[in-house]
C-alpha cells in the first residue's frame, strides 16, 4: 500500500467514524429521553399511590419495545456504514449515493426521537401511548421509503469489496423493505380489529381493550426486531479472523439475484402504499383529529 493509499484509507475511516459518532449522539439523546420519561412516570405513580403491577408491566413492555428498536437500529446503522464503506474506503462510491445513505440514517432517527419524546409523563397524561404508536408507524414507513432509494453501487472492479458482499447488502436492504411492509400490514390489521370492537382510541392504552392493543403493537415491534437481527446478523456481523463468515438464511440467499429483488421491492412498495391509502381513509394521518379523539376519551 502506497503512502497515498494509506492516507486515503485514514481519511475514509475518519469520515465513517464521524458519521457513526453522529448516530451515537442521536442514540444517546433518545435513550436519555426514554429513561427520563420512565423515571417521571414511576415517580408520579409512587407519589400518587396509584402504582400497580399491571400498569408496571404494561409500561415496561412499551419501554422494552422502544429500547429493542432503538438499540437494533443503532447497531445496524453502525454496522451498515462499516460493511458498505470501510472495507474499501470511499473509493469509487458515487457522492449522491453516499449522501442518500447519510440522509436516510439521519431522517430515520427522527421518528425514533419522537418515540422517545412520546414516552414522557406529560404526553402519556394527555393521550396515553397514542403519539408513541404514531411515531413508531412513521418510523416503519420512513424506513420503507428510504430503503427504496438507490443503494451503494458503482464500485469499480479494482475495489476490494467483493461483488458477493455488495449483493448480500442489496439483498438485506430488500429484506428490510419487505419486513417493514409486512409489519405495517399486520399492525394496521390489528388496529382495524380493535377499532371494529368499539375502541375510538386503541392506542391510548389505559384501560379495557386499549391495553391489549398497545401490548399487541409492542409485541409485533419486538418480534419484527428479533426476525431482523436473526437474518441480518450473518451479513452485518464480522466473522472472527481466519474463519469463514456464516452463510445468510435461505430468504436472503434467494434475494441475492437482482431480478428477484426487483419483484420483491415492487411488492413491498405496493403493500406500503396500500397501507398508506387505507390509513388516510381511516383518518389516521389527521394527527390533530386523532389527538382530539384520544384526549376526549
Amino acid at each position: 500500500m502506497t503512502l497515498h493509499d494509506d492516507d486515503f484509507r485514514r481519511q475514509s475511516d475518519r469520515t465513517v467514524d464521524n458519521l457513526r459518532s453522529l448516530y451515537a449522539i442521536l442514540f444517546a439523546l433518545s435513550l436519555g429521553l426514554a429513561l427520563t420519561g420512565t423515571y417521571d412516570k414511576v415517580h408520579a405513580a409512587l407519589i400518587g399511590q396509584n402504582f400497580n403491577a399491571v400498569s408496571l408491566a404494561h409500561h415496561g413492555l412499551v419501554t422494552l419495545s422502544f429500547l429493542v428498536t432503538l438499540s437494533l437500529f443503532h447497531y445496524q446503522t453502525d454496522r451498515y456504514m462499516d460493511v458498505a464503506y470501510r472495507g474499501a474506503g470511499l473509493l469509487g462510491v458515487r457522492p449522491p449515493i453516499f449522501l442518500l445513505d447519510l440522509v436516510r440514517g439521519l431522517l430515520s432517527m427522527a421518528p425514533i426521537y419522537l418515540m422517545a419524546q412520546a414516552l414522557g409523563a406529560a404526553p402519556f397524561q394527555q393521550v396515553g401511548f397514542t403519539w408513541y404508536v404514531l411515531a413508531a408507524a412513521v418510523f416503519l414507513l420512513s424506513n420503507t421509503l428510504f430503503l427504496s432509494w438507490a443503494a451503494v453501487r458503482g464500485r469499480p472492479p479494482a475495489n476490494s469489496v467483493p461483488d458477493l458482499i455488495v449483493g448480500r447488502i442489496e439483498a438485506l436492504r430488500v429484506f428490510w423493505l419487505l419486513l417493514n411492509s409486512a409489519c405495517m400490514v399486520l399492525l394496521f390489521a390489528i388496529y382495524s380489529l380493535f377499532r371494529s370492537a368499539g375502541e375510538v382510541c386503541p392506542a391510548r392504552g389505559e384501560e379495557g381493550l386499549q391495553v391489549g392493543f398497545v401490548a399487541a403493537f409492542c409485541l409485533v415491534l419486538i418480534t419484527r426486531d428479533m426476525i431482523d437481527i436473526s437474518q441480518s446478523w450473518p451479513i452485518l456481523h464480522p466473522a472472527a479472523p481466519g474463519s469463514e463468515p456464516v452463510a445468510p438464511g435461505r430468504l436472503l440467499t434467494w434475494l441475492e439475484r437482482a431480478d428477484r429483488r426487483r419483484w420483491i421491492r415492487a411488492l413491498a412498495l405496493v403493500l406500503a402504499l396500500a397501507i398508506v391509502i387505507l390509513s388516510v381513509q381511516a383518518g389516521l394521518w389527521d394527527i390533530l383529529a386523532v389527538t382530539r379523539n384520544c384526549m376526549s376519551v
